[in-house]
């Protein structure tokens, strides 16, 4: 446990959240299947259903914009 401290720079944090607010409103905006399931302590946590694509190409893409995410925010 961290005791409440930030395991990374306020600045870190930031970008994280933005990232996530980001990849929370593109999931919005491309109407992702959202699923709520009960936690193991019993909260709810929230999970998207995997979307079944023929397109490899448009998958291999996919791919390469969530490493440019990662590169530009977590690295």
């Amino acid at each position: 446990m961290t005791g409440g401290s930030l395991l990374y720079s306020p600045k870190k944090v930031c970008q994280i959240i933005v990232a996530c607010c980001m990849l929370h409103n593109l999931a919005l905006q491309c109407q992702v299947p959202f699923l709520q399931e009960d936690g193991p302590d019993g909260g709810i946590v929230a999970a998207v259903e995997p979307v079944e694509s023929e397109d490899e190409e448009a998958e291999e893409d996919d791919i390469d914009n969530r490493n440019t995410v990662i590169q530009q925010y977590f690295q």
